[in-house]
Formats: C-alpha cells, sequence, structure tokens
C-alpha cells in the first residue's frame, strides 16, 4: 500500500515538476522565413517577453526554402519537448499540404497547435499611377483589359496568391501572376510601376503605405485593420463573405507534453498582453489574438478547408 501511494503521488506530482523545470535550457522558435519579414518581427517580439519571463534565451531561428515547408519540417522533426517551436504562417499547415504531393510531414498529425498569435490583413494595393482608386475601379480596369493586368505576390502558392486567385474568381476578372521569390523582391517593381498591383501583408507594406509609396484599395479580412482603419474590406468593396489572412501562430511537435504546450501558451498569451509587444504588432497592421489550442486547431482546419477549394477551383498546381 505505502508503495502505491507513492506511486501515485510521484504520477500526480510528475506533470506539474515538468512544468516548473521547463525550460531548462534555450528554446529555439523556427521561423521558416528570412529575417526582417513579418514572421520574423512577431516571432522576435514574443521571443524577447518570453525569454524576460522563462530567465533563459529564446533563439530565433531563420530556415528558409519550399514555401516554408523546410523550417516546418525541421520542427516536424524535432525530439518534442518544447525546446523547438515553429511560428506557423498558413502555408506551412494550411496551403502547402494541398499543393505539394509529397510534402514530408502532415499538419495534424506532426504539430500540437499552442496559440494563435495574431491575424494581419491581406492589402491589395496598387501603383500610385494606376487609373484606380478603389477596388471596383481596378475591376473595372481590369474587364476593360482582360489578361494584361500583373499582380505581384511573394510566390505561387502564397496566401497572397491564392487571395488574388480568389478576387479573380470573385469579381470575374483575369490578371496575370507574377510570382517573386518574397515579398521584398517584388516591392520595388511595384512601386515603381513595372507590375501595376501587389497583394502583401499589411505588416510588410504599411510603412509604404504611409509613404504614399504604395495606394492600398482594400483589406481582406472582414473587418478593417486596427492599425490603418481608413483602408476599407473587400467585403464591404462588393464582395461579401470575403475573407483571407496572413497569420501567425506558435505550434510545436505534436507529442510535446502537455503541461510544457500549455506553459508555454500561458507564457506566450500572458506576453501578449503586455502594452509595448501589443504597440510592436499593432503598429504593423497585425490584430492580437491568444487564443486556446483547441480555437488555434478549429482555425487551423478551417484555413484549411477554406484555401483546398480556393486551389482546386483556380488549378493551382506547384512542380
Amino acid at each position: 500500500m505505502k508503495r502505491l501511494c507513492c506511486w501515485i503521488v510521484l504520477v500526480v506530482c510528475a506533470p506539474q515538476a515538468l512544468a516548473q523545470s521547463y525550460p531548462a535550457r534555450p528554446v529555439r522558435i523556427v521561423v521558416p522565413y528570412s529575417a526582417g519579414g513579418g514572421t520574423d518581427i512577431v516571432a522576435r517580439a514574443v521571443g524577447a517577453k518570453l525569454a524576460e519571463r522563462w530567465g533563459q534565451s529564446v533563439l530565433i531561428d531563420n530556415r528558409v526554402g519550399a514555401n516554408g515547408i523546410i523550417g516546418a519540417d525541421a520542427v516536424a522533426k524535432a525530439p518534442a519537448d518544447g525546446y523547438t517551436l515553429l511560428m506557423s504562417t498558413p502555408a506551412e499547415v494550411s496551403t502547402s499540404p494541398h499543393l505539394y504531393a509529397n510534402i514530408p510531414y502532415k499538419a495534424e498529425r506532426d504539430f500540437a497547435p499552442i496559440t494563435l498569435i495574431a491575424i494581419t490583413p491581406l492589402v491589395v494595393a496598387v501603383y500610385p499611377g494606376v487609373a484606380a482608386k478603389n477596388i471596383q475601379e481596378l475591376v473595372a480596369l481590369a474587364k476593360a483589359k482582360p489578361g494584361t493586368m500583373g499582380f505581384a505576390t511573394p510566390g505561387t502558392g502564397s496566401a497572397q496568391h491564392l487571395t488574388g486567385e480568389m478576387l479573380m474568381m470573385s469579381a470575374g476578372i483575369k490578371l496575370v501572376h507574377v510570382p517573386y521569390k518574397g515579398a521584398g523582391q517584388s516591392i520595388p517593381d511595384v512601386i515603381g510601376g513595372q507590375v501595376p498591383i501587389g497583394i502583401y501583408g499589411a505588416l510588410t507594406i504599411n510603412q509604404h503605405a504611409k509613404a504614399g509609396r504604395l495606394l492600398v484599395l482594400a483589406v481582406t479580412t472582414p473587418k478593417r485593420s486596427s492599425a490603418a482603419p481608413d483602408w476599407p474590406t473587400l467585403a464591404e468593396s462588393g464582395f461579401p463573405g470575403f475573407d483571407t489572412s496572413l497569420w501567425f501562430g506558435l505550434l510545436a511537435p505534436a507529442a510535446t507534453p502537455k503541461e510544457i504546450s500549455n506553459k508555454v501558451h500561458d507564457d506566450v498569451v500572458a506576453s501578449l498582453k503586455l502594452p509595448d509587444v501589443q504597440e510592436r504588432i499593432a503598429s504593423q497592421g497585425g490584430d492580437i489574438v491568444g487564443n486556446t489550442p483547441a480555437e488555434f486547431a478549429a482555425f487551423i482546419s478551417a484555413e484549411s478547408v477554406k484555401y483546398a477549394k480556393i486551389i482546386k477551383q483556380a488549378g493551382v498546381k506547384l512542380d
């Protein structure tokens, strides 16, 4: 009986001790994109606060390539101990699984959602010389010149590209997709007028819009951006129900102990309530969320269903 009681005490106390001792060494957050982009900005803002809270370094590891797959795969195959996390966007778990035949992981099997950190609208922006000051004028221009106007995105299969496909289907227009290797490479061409239209994350384009180098015609989320409330939504511009976004959420390897995942969740959500973190993300166009793991899992699933439909209807294919 005494041994049984001791065993019960150990079983009950072990999870609590595990959470209390975590982290005992530096934690790595993998960002599957280059430094300086929206994903990197969010990861560093949150990582800095976690480091203060934990008394351990939080290292940002930029693993670039294959539309986010390289970084995501590294986390999927990492030890499930809470010391390797993924700062995910839609690409890694909601779009790439429908675009690549041989993706090396299964999103719903290999990751444990922790929390959706922030949502930033995508925006439809144009070179200021384009003869369109709102989305309806752009649609009219595109209908008058079908198949002649290009729209730039950070790459084929990106949320930005799929937003453009959704806009073409919704508006009954034909644009030419002009994919780049990242938003940073395409912005100078849109600013210069070589490509008239660009679809970007608000985090990426906000400063250029404020400086007047680009004109934002609409945001893609159901609600206006808190950082730029003057930008109308596509939904209120004649396309009800239009809803795409670029979001940032934290994932762990699937077998990570719940006690550790819950601790990370609680500490991230606490960090998101700090005024300087809120200001940092909001100033870049992001709306903070901080939901539960179950809510985040449901969100990822809904996003996956939505993008699978767009990809199928538009016939988007990747080599």
